[in-house]
């Protein structure tokens, strides 16, 4: 990378620093100075709590499969910046994002948008510029006040929510719900992930009727499925789907995408079978054989998301010892998700990824019962503690918790996960 490549790069991240500034007029107003590119492709926004960037990925998937120029805008990045935007199912190259950025960067400092909000005015315009006929869009956090939430999609999804980034989106379910709610647009259908609070779905229902919004519920209870070598294998309104990802909570993610398509135009069985086939997604569940062991990679990051994994370790691998290296943020529920995970690890190693976000591994190690500590270590850098897995005595390692912590794990070992 050349040192001028360096400089965007580190002036981009320092964006970090105007943190997040939760209203929608700097990124309205930098997308106008720019000829609102976002209105050049029909575009799907999802948002949620858990399952959104699989959902999008799935989508993303049938729609290129449907012969398409495809975008999809994501975050997280896990290893790279450049993960956040792919053209047509592959991640663009540095010098496209670095390009872009080079054109926007005047409009960025002037309206001093935020990294994610810069981020966003990034994917606008690289998917106009590039002819991206259908681009999908995951909010960053919540979703009416989010910086995607600008573009007039054609389809709109929620998929599962749950308690998550409360300071900003409150203390309550159904404060958090209505923030989701917020991607609901007059006129255009929504794909909701039926949730078992009454008073959620009931705000869910008024909401649409007030926007004139088609709303579509799925669940995914008493879904016939199956794992399979190759991932998991489920029957829906009489068809046979195969996706690569592990995992039940997989299955809701993939009738939100089937759901989400056909409203916007996609039948064909034959190709939404191929496109959810295709689709794949690192750290969702991720299985890796390294040393004879098999090693699964999870950004899970709450509590739901926790129990989800679990669930999924316990379906897919019976009776087998678990070591589970983990950092969490501090913002998350350390408490919940620990608990969750305290129920199937033989051994729990806590360590600590290097961002100022994370919780230290001693204060994660506090979150646990006195009488439970004995099978728990603190390993504070992410690299050693999965070395310290690697060499112990259980079949199975896991390294969970955050998008940091797989990151600097697939760092680790080398692993290149796109």
């Amino acid at each position: 990378m050349s040192i001028k490549a360096a400089d965007v790069r580190k002036h981009l991240f320092s964006l970090t620093a105007r943190g997040i500034k939760f209203d929608l007029k700097r990124i309205i107003e930098a997308s106008n100075r720019i000829g609102v590119p976002h209105s050049a492709y029909k575009c799907i926004h999802v948002a949620g709590t858990n399952g959104k960037g699989s959902t999008c990925a799935y989508i993303e998937s049938i729609l290129r499969t449907s012969g398409f120029k495809t975008g999809l805008f994501t975050s997280p990045h896990i290893l790279n910046f450049e993960e956040r935007f792919q053209i047509d199912g592959k991640i663009i190259s540095e010098d496209l994002w670095l390009g872009a950025y080079e054109k926007l960067s005047g409009i960025i400092d002037k309206l001093k948008l935020t990294f994610f909000e810069a981020s966003t005015l990034i994917a606008f315009d690289l998917f106009k510029a590039t002819g991206v006929e259908w681009a999908v869009f995951e909010t960053g956090m919540g979703g009416r006040l989010d910086a995607t939430n600008i573009i007039s999609p054609v389809v709109s999804v929620i998929s599962s929510v749950s308690m998550d980034h409360m300071e900003f989106l409150g203390d309550n379910l159904l404060s958090v719900f209505r923030e989701k709610l917020g991607i609901v647009k007059k006129n255009t259908p929504l794909i909701l992930a039926a949730n078992p609070d009454e008073d959620v779905m009931r705000l869910a229902r008024k909401v649409c009727s007030e926007a004139g919004a088609d709303l579509t519920v799925v669940s995914s209870d008493g879904l016939d499925s199956q794992q399979t070598p190759a991932g998991t294998r489920f029957s829906y309104n009489g068809q046979i789907y195969d996706i690569q990802l592990r995992g039940s909570f997989q299955l809701l993610n993939s009738l939100l995408a089937i759901n989400a398509v056909r409203k916007a135009g996609i039948s064909d069985d034959t190709i939404i079978k191929e496109g959810l086939l295709k689709a794949n997604l690192p750290g969702r569940f991720q299985k890796i054989e390294i040393s004879g062991k098999n090693v699964i990679f999870d950004v899970g990051h709450n509590p739901e998301a926790a129990e989800a994994f679990i669930t999924a370790l316990q379906a897919n691998f019976p009776n087998k010892k678990a070591c589970i290296v983990t950092g969490i943020m501090k913002d998350k529920d350390t408490a919940g998700i620990i608990a969750n995970y305290l129920k199937v690890a033989e051994t729990i190693i806590f360590t600590q990824p290097g961002t100022e976000r994370a919780e230290s591994a001693q204060n994660l190690l506090s979150r646990v019962p006195p009488e439970k500590q004995l099978k728990c270590f603190v390993i504070p850098d992410v690299a050693s503690a999965v070395k310290a897995a690697l060499c112990g005595k259980e079949e199975l390692v896991c390294i969970a918790g955050s998008f940091y912590t797989v990151s600097e794990g697939f760092s680790a070992l080398g692993i290149k996960p796109f």
